[in-house]
This record gives C-alpha cells, sequence and structure tokens, in this order.
C-alpha cells in the first residue's frame, strides 16, 4: 500500500515539474510575465524535481550528470547505429532527433531527469494540467473585460485542450 501511495506521488510530482518547467519556458518566450511568476514557477519545478528524482535529477537538467550511467562508455554514435550499419551510415535525422544530456537546451534535457519517475500517474497529472491550462485560459477569455483577449490566452487555450487531447490515450495504454 505505501509502496502504491509512493509511485503515485511521485508520478504527479513529475508531472508537476514538467508543467512548471514547461509554463516557466512560455513565460520567458512571451517576457510579459512578472519576476515573481518567473520565480515561483522555478521554485515549483525545481521542489518538485528534487522530491521527484532527487540531486541525480537537478544535476541532469543542468547537464552535469551523465544522462545514461548503464552505457559504460559507450558513445551515442555507437547507440545510433542501425542493425548492420555503422555508426557513421545511420542518417543524421535520427541522432539528431534525441535529446540527450549533452545537448545545450536545458528544457530537452528535462525528459532524461524525469525518464525514471514517469508512469501512470504522470500521464493523469499531466491530462488534468493541461485541461486545466486550457479551460482557465478559455474561462479568462470569457471574462475578459478590454476589447480584444491577448493572443497568448488564445494560445494558451490552444495548447492546454489539444495537449490534454493528445495524452488522453496514453491513459488507457497497458503496461
Amino acid at each position: 500500500m505505501r509502496s502504491a501511495i509512493a509511485r503515485a506521488l511521485r508520478g504527479t510530482l513529475a508531472a508537476v515539474s514538467l508543467l512548471a518547467f514547461v509554463g516557466l519556458f512560455f513565460a520567458l518566450e512571451a517576457r510579459v510575465t512578472s519576476p515573481t511568476v518567473l520565480l515561483g514557477l522555478a521554485a515549483v519545478g525545481v521542489v518538485s524535481l528534487l522530491a521527484t528524482t532527487g540531486r541525480s535529477g537537478i544535476q541532469r537538467l543542468l547537464g552535469r550528470a551523465n544522462s545514461d550511467p548503464d552505457s559504460h562508455g559507450e558513445t551515442a554514435a555507437e547507440d545510433d547505429a542501425w542493425l548492420d550499419e555503422s555508426a557513421g551510415d545511420t542518417p543524421w535525422t535520427d541522432r539528431a532527433d534525441r535529446a540527450g544530456a549533452e545537448t545545450d537546451w536545458w528544457l530537452a534535457r528535462l525528459e532524461p531527469a524525469l525518464d525514471d519517475a514517469w508512469n501512470r500517474w504522470s500521464d493523469a497529472a499531466l491530462t488534468v494540467g493541461l485541461a486545466a491550462l486550457g479551460v482557465g485560459s478559455l474561462v479568462l477569455i470569457a471574462t475578459y473585460s478590454g476589447g480584444d483577449p491577448p493572443l497568448g490566452l488564445l494560445l494558451l487555450v490552444a495548447f492546454g485542450l489539444n495537449g490534454a487531447l493528445v495524452t488522453l490515450p496514453f491513459l488507457f495504454k497497458s503496461d
């Protein structure tokens, strides 16, 4: 019983961390959010990541840790070699589409950091969080007192509701 509760809490915190960091990214890109909101999103993301994965998750996010400690010195090019092809013959798109710990973009390093903690509870929390973001933005648009609502709210409605619909099938997959 205790491990089921711990697994549910860990999965939910992993999704909260993902949502907080993605929200922080969008807020930084929009450049219209107050520093207090930015610091709050960063704090929620870091605290939930720390609670979910420990110090190793923070180190992976910062790009200071090995993304796969079991690789035993294998390079990414060796891992990408297709069946009987050499690493040099592997299409560049196959290698470029994978974000490892060596990437310079901090948001791409979030997935490997959360990989061990992600479970069905994470899928459920992510779906509910994205749906709440979309519906909440729709409510803000409906109650907006000005003339034209901000375009950012319309984008949040689209991203939130579409994201929730995209993640919905993951709730019903078999393990």
